[in-house]
């Protein structure tokens, strides 16, 4: 159901509790901080608060387009007085700026990044591409920047700072930075199932003790189901596995003195708390309405639900925002490769590798990762035989768009690539432009290992199968020492599906997982809440000793860490195919 702005009052005054918001949670906005305000002569109704990923440098770009920041004042996890250089690519940020009167790039006044989710890492879910801090499931991606870490070195124990999106089952990461110091956990949420007689509540699953909180923009008794509020803590030693809050800060949009007479906002992120009937819904904390006069951009008002990448365009009506436009955004990546551009097409904005001609836009990320470390590193920077990785999606036209593009040198070349198989033989492979050569030692595997010969027929006998592959380059080809066949249909953190005709991966029930032991049993063990089952035919490892079940279950304890791959059951439990483990005194002596 569709309604006009004149309804608009009676049709959101239960469901729109805020009036505009950023994610910062920065005491130095610009209503306090003199050296952060607009110069005198700028009206804040003129102003615009753009909020989402920033996707390149020269000035700040956001969301692909480009901000002005000279002179800017930055905030950097709460402390003003920052520089530009302390931004990076994929960190979500607040701009406060100003459209030029001669229709050239905007001004930022105000830049300002505060960190999503801080703490240690307490599972890892290979396959559904998440992992687990202060309770809260982080998704990441292809897209996803990592910083001194990647996601496969990502470890159980590691401490991380995360910026993203929220969606309705936890965060989606556009960055992630390895911590080598504990600063404690942070999160963001509402709050749920609050209870004031043992004064604890939920923030997603984080249970959180408030009794030794100082509090923010708020008192005690402004708690209630529903506050967004950031909260500051420590995990508890016991097995309550509460947070111990030392700060909880009110983090609602009615609580910004900051946007107070801003009327426009520029919102990226992810769909949630979508009330089809209403026309309702939720991008990161800003409460928004569809309008007849909402315009949709790359789809139509049928194409809109939950869990959906959009960028947002909206106005202050009767003190709440109303989605002005609607731009659908497709992030999800079916391609990863990496290979020397052989031309360079300035008028097309398009270059090609491995054969395959990759257009950008406005919303494709560059970095340079090479020995040159251009910040700055845009579409006008790339060259031929430059060495580039590619994360790409195929339009429905075919075309095949650039969604991140980095600069590196030949050292490091992962020897990673996905895509789509094309001309298997017996020899080898197409795969994302790459040449893939097999050899004895290649390891192919579904749902179950595979056969060569397995390969080829389940190629044969079905329509655009999608592979990972890893191996080592050589002169003419890259070797591949495995190649994984993805499930046809699946569905990531950020809401994107992978389309396919075939069913019969949907049903996928695999399970490769990194977590904590929680129970011990006779014959079984608890991690990350699955029972696991082994039998004489479960590979098990200690410290890279393969052992029987009987003695890989002696050696756990409570708290630790185990590596495990099997097959869920329907009864929920989990039939290890594979499980290893490290001891404490080996770790030590390592």
């Amino acid at each position: 159901m569709t309604f006009g702005k004149s309804l608009l009052a009676l049709a959101i005054a239960t469901t729109l509790t805020a009036c505009g918001g950023s994610d910062s949670g920065s005491e130095n906005t610009a209503s306090d901080t003199p050296d952060t305000a607009p110069p005198a002569e700028q009206s804040p109704s003129d102003a615009t608060v753009v909020e989402g990923v920033v996707t390149g440098f020269g000035s700040v770009y956001v969301n692909g387009k480009r901000y002005v920041s000279d002179g800017a004042a930055f905030t950097i996890s709460g402390k003003s007085g920052a520089q530009e250089s302390g931004l990076k690519m994929g960190m979500v940020v607040r701009v406060l700026a100003t459209q030029s009167e001669d229709g050239t790039d905007p001004q930022a006044t105000e830049i300002v990044y505060e960190e999503t989710l801080q703490g240690e890492v307490s599972a890892i879910d290979n396959t559904n591409a998440r992992f687990t801090v202060a309770g809260q499931n982080v998704y990441f991606d292809d897209l996803t920047e990592f910083d001194e870490i990647d996601a496969q070195s990502l470890s159980v124990g590691d401490r991380v700072e995360m910026s993203g999106y929220a969606t309705e089952d936890g965060f989606y990461a556009t960055f992630v930075k390895l911590e080598t110091e504990d600063l404690g956990v942070k999160l963001t949420g509402a709050v749920s199932s609050l209870d004031t007689d043992q004064k604890t509540f939920m923030v997603g699953q984080q249970l959180i003790d408030y009794s030794q909180a100082t509090f923010d923009d708020m008192v005690v008794e402004d708690l209630a189901d529903g506050l967004m509020v950031k909260v500051e803590g420590a995990l508890s030693d016991d097995t309550s596995a509460a947070l111990i809050a030392t700060e909880i800060e009110n983090n609602s949009d009615d609580d910004r003195d900051d946007l107070g007479e801003i009327d426009d906002v520029d919102i990226a992120g992810v769909v949630t708390s979508y009330d089809e009937t209403a026309g309702t819904f939720k991008v990161n904390r800003y409460d928004f309405a569809l309008s007849d006069e909402t315009e949709f951009e790359d789809g139509d008002r049928a194409d809109f639900a939950q869990n959906i990448w959009v960028n947002i365009e909206g106005s202050r009506v009767e003190e709440n925002w109303v989605a002005e436009k609607v731009e659908f955004k497709k992030r999800d990546s079916n391609t990863k490769t990496e290979g020397m551009v052989t031309s360079v097409d300035t008028d097309s904005q398009a270059f090609v590798v491995n054969g395959i001609t990759f257009v950008t836009d406005g919303d494709t990320q560059y970095e340079d990762e090479s020995e040159l470390e251009e910040r700055r590193f845009t579409f006008d920077d790339i060259l031929v035989n430059d060495l580039l990785k590619i994360a790409s999606r195929e339009a429905d036209d075919g075309t095949v768009i650039a969604l991140k593009v980095k600069r590196i040198d030949e050292d490091d070349r992962e020897g990673k690539i996905k895509g789509n198989v094309m001309q298997a033989t017996a020899e080898g492979m197409t795969v994302a432009g790459v040449q893939v050569s097999f050899t004895q030692d290649t390891e192919f595997e579904s749902r179950d290992d595979m056969t060569l010969e397995d390969f080829l027929t389940y190629v044969e006998q079905h329509n655009a199968v999608r592979v990972k592959v890893e191996g080592d380059y050589n002169d003419t080809s890259l070797v591949a020492e495995d190649v994984k066949v993805m499930p046809s249909k699946g569905k990531s953190g950020n809401g994107s599906d992978d389309d396919d005709s075939d069913s019969d991966e949907a049903d996928n029930t695999d399970v490769s997982m990194e977590g904590q032991v929680e129970a011990i049993g006779e014959q079984t063990i608890t991690v990350n809440g699955y029972e696991l089952q082994f039998d004489e035919n479960s590979e098990l490892e200690i410290n890279d000793e393969t052992v029987d079940a009987q003695t890989f279950i002696a050696a756990l304890e409570v708290g630790t860490v185990v590596e495990f791959e099997g097959t869920v059951t329907g009864e929920g439990v989990v039939l290890v195919d594979e499980a290893e483990t490290e001891t404490q005194d080996d770790t030590e002596a390592g």
